[in-house]
C-alpha cells in the first residue's frame, strides 16, 4: 500500500501543495491549493493518471486556499478544514479570489480516507486558529502546513496567531516518533528526529524562539 508524495510550491510565497496518490488505486489526496496551483496540480495528476478524492485546506491563509474554488470545481472533490479558519475560505475579504465553503469540517481524532490509508487528523493550532496535521501512520509521514519547519514554525506576529498555542503544539509533536517525515508549508520537508532538539527546549523553557 505504498503512497507516492509530490510537492508542487506555487505563488508568490512559493507554498507547497501535495498531491499524495495511493500506488494501488491511483486515487489521491490534495494539499492545500496556493495561488496558481491548479494548473500544476492537474499536470501532476494527469501525468500519474490519478483520480483525486478530496481537498485538504492545513489552515486559512490566503496563500494556501486562494485556488481551493478552481480545484475542487476541477475535480468536483469535497473540501474539508477545521471549522475555526473556515471564514478566512468563506469570505476572502480584500483577497480577490472566489469564496468557497468547506464541505467537511475536520476535529482532532477524524480520520480521512484515501482507498485503504487513513490519516489521523491533529490539531496544531499557533501560527493559524485552525491549522491541522493529518499523520498517516504506515509511513511515518505528518502533512503540517505551516505548523513546522527546519528549525522553526509557523509565524506567530500575525494577527490570530497564539504563541501560547503554539508552544502546546509544539509538545504535542513531540509525542510523534524521530521517523516521521513532516511535510511543510514551505520549503524543504524534515523529521521529528531532526527537529526534537530545539522544540524540547522550547517546550521546557515555554518560551519560543
Amino acid at each position: 500500500m505504498q503512497l507516492e508524495v509530490i510537492q508542487i510550491p506555487a505563488g508568490p510565497l512559493e507554498t507547497n501543495a501535495f498531491v499524495v496518490i495511493d500506488a494501488a488505486t491511483s486515487q489521491a489526496l490534495i494539499f492545500d491549493a496556493p495561488p496558481e496551483s491548479v494548473a500544476l496540480i492537474e499536470g501532476e495528476v494527469m501525468a500519474r493518471k490519478a483520480s483525486p478524492v478530496a481537498l485538504i485546506i492545513a489552515h486559512g491563509h490566503w496563500d494556501h486556499i486562494q485556488d481551493t474554488s478552481a480545484v475542487r470545481d476541477r475535480y468536483e472533490i469535497p473540501v474539508m478544514m477545521h471549522d475555526l479558519d473556515r471564514e478566512r475560505l468563506e469570505s476572502p475579504g480584500e483577497r480577490d479570489f472566489p469564496a468557497a465553503t468547506p464541505d467537511r469540517i475536520l476535529t482532532e481524532g477524524d480520520t480521512v480516507e484515501l482507498a485503504e490509508h487513513r490519516f489521523e487528523v491533529f490539531h496544531t493550532p499557533g501560527h493559524s486558529p485552525g491549522q491541522i496535521s493529518l499523520y498517516h501512520a504506515e509511513s511515518q509521514s505528518l502533512f503540517g502546513g505551516d505548523t513546522l519547519f527546519p528549525n522553526g514554525y509557523g509565524r506567530v506576529d500575525i494577527p490570530g496567531a497564539s504563541e501560547s498555542e503554539t508552544l502546546a503544539t509544539m509538545a504535542k509533536l513531540l509525542e510523534f516518533p524521530d521517523e516521521v517525515t513532516v511535510y511543510t508549508g514551505h520549503g524543504a520537508s524534515t523529521t521529528i528526529g531532526q527537529e526534537r532538539g530545539w522544540i524540547e527546549r522550547v517546550v521546557s523553557s515555554g518560551k519560543l524562539l
